[in-house]
């Protein structure tokens, strides 16, 4: 079969073997938001963007990365519809640039999904002990014990049918949101920090340029990771034609907002002319005074628990992404073909669910014992994902419009052109400034920078030589290559 082949019917038959799943637009987009962590962005990410990012200029970043992640979604959604095929990204980088660069990119989104799954332990831990040793009085025990309740969990719910794993997901999501709201309430209500009226600076055009708008939008693209993977579930989403998309945006739009908000809010909390001084001085501490200040003991608990709730979503997503990653690749004989079992009763991928829980626990043994800092294989494993998915949606960018042109799909000049055109530029100068500061997103290291580095060229490189080998070797696996 031609790589680049029309694909004929959009109900067409489905991939041997695939998965059983009924999830709704509700499920679907609760699974896929929890991955955005918005808790973790809220406390974590937005003071350090207002420190060392752009600076009052926060909510205007976050505005313009989900206007360029929007204008992707244009021609992303619509080859949802017109190639109804598992397989996400993979399956759409193939169909519209090949077999070769299909599967050196299904390669590296795989390790970038893996990444945050297995980095993202650490971190759980050290809140949980946290939450446990210092708001609860409870023991005072290493990250690794407490990092290993959010393994279990998650491998347990991977395990399961995918409805199970949404349930958890949309009431911890919910849960987050409603803390959320509650905090940009009350600052709002409240007029700031002076009491007297939330101010619209940040907005203004005259701040956007205040610290570095390019770092400033390089971190909020990473903070929409995820909206992507609405077609990675497609075959266990119940009507996938009309709910991915609607999911797609709804995602968009939902972070663009609560970003937005919550950044303009915090920067008022503080003032307009005091938080940048302040974040700078202690970004994670500004926020928890900001959230005392205006929601009492009370809400900065809560924000507390859900840090930590808001954690665990994010592994369990990542676990559930990664395996359906492996069972792709497993079902076109890329990896072991028994990855791609599936349970005759939970419909879920559960051997590539269990081959996922085992590697991530060997990398965070590894790294236990070779005595690398928590937080410093956090930050490298999180640095790694940013610059990967921001580089294969970027892929993705240029391949639909490529099919869309070959194949001759009618649609607006505004969907052919503009749109891509608009998301190429922009998610092509994002994935320049990751690059250009790949050592500040996995911790500094110039050294550990250029290793990392290597070694993502290096799988993607695999990926090419092993389609070409395929090619000529068993061309029955390379016809198979993106779920074809």
């Amino acid at each position: 079969m031609d790589a680049l082949s029309p694909v004929v019917s959009e109900v067409a038959p489905r991939s041997q073997p695939h998965l059983k799943g009924n999830m709704g637009f509700l499920s679907l987009f609760f699974s896929v938001m929890a991955y955005n962590a918005p808790m973790v962005v809220v406390i974590g990410i937005i003071p350090i963007m207002v420190s060392t990012g752009a600076g009052l200029g926060t909510p205007v970043s976050f505005i313009t990365a989900g206007l360029i992640l929007a204008t992707f979604a244009v021609g992303f959604t619509r080859m949802s519809k017109i190639m109804p095929k598992p397989g996400g990204f993979y399956s759409m980088i193939t169909a519209g640039l090949g077999r070769e660069i299909g599967l050196g990119s299904g390669l590296v989104a795989l390790l970038g999904y893996f990444c945050v799954y297995a980095g993202t332990f650490p971190f759980g831990g050290l809140v949980l002990g946290e939450l446990v040793h210092v708001t609860l009085n409870g023991p005072d025990l290493p990250w690794y014990v407490w990092g290993t309740i959010f393994w279990v969990a998650s491998s347990i719910l991977g395990f399961m049918k995918v409805e199970l794993s949404a349930k958890v997901l949309t009431i911890f999501l919910f849960l987050e949101l409603v803390v959320i709201v509650a905090y940009d309430f009350m600052v709002f209500v409240s007029g700031g920090a002076n009491h007297a009226g939330v101010s619209a600076a940040p907005l203004a055009p005259a701040h956007w340029l205040d610290g570095s708008f390019p770092l400033g939008l390089l971190l909020a693209l990473g903070m929409y990771g995820g909206f992507e993977v609405t077609v990675l579930f497609r075959e266990e989403v119940r009507n996938p034609s009309r709910i991915i998309p609607r999911v797609t945006y709804a995602v968009i739009a939902t972070a663009m907002v609560i970003y937005g908000l919550s950044s303009l809010a915090f920067i008022n909390s503080i003032g307009v002319d005091q938080v940048v001084e302040a974040a700078t001085a202690d970004p994670t501490g500004s926020m928890t005074q900001s959230l005392q200040d205006f929601g009492g003991q009370v809400l900065s608990d809560a924000a507390n628990v859900m840090v930590n709730t808001s954690t665990f979503a994010v592994i369990l997503a990542a676990h559930n992404i990664t395996a359906r990653y492996f069972f792709n690749l497993s079902a076109d004989g890329i990896l072991p073909r028994k990855l791609s079992g599936v349970h005759a009763r939970h419909g879920s991928p559960h051997i590539a669910s269990v081959a996922t829980s085992i590697a991530g626990l060997v990398l965070n043994v590894i790294m236990i014992f070779t005595g690398v800092a928590a937080i410093d294989f956090y930050t490298a494993m999180l640095g790694i994902t940013s610059f990967v998915i921001l580089g294969v949606i970027f892929v993705a960018g240029v391949a639909v419009p490529v099919y869309m042109h070959r194949h001759g799909h009618e649609h607006s000049a505004w969907s052919r052109y503009f749109f891509p055109g608009v998301s190429i530029i922009g998610l092509g100068a994002g994935l320049i400034l990751a690059a250009v500061n790949f050592p500040l997103l996995v911790g500094g290291s110039t050294s550990l920078a250029t290793s990392l580095m290597v070694l993502i060229a290096g799988l993607f490189v695999l990926g090419l030589v092993l389609a070409m080998v395929y090619r000529r070797t068993r061309p029955e696996t390379y016809a198979r290559i993106g779920r074809q």
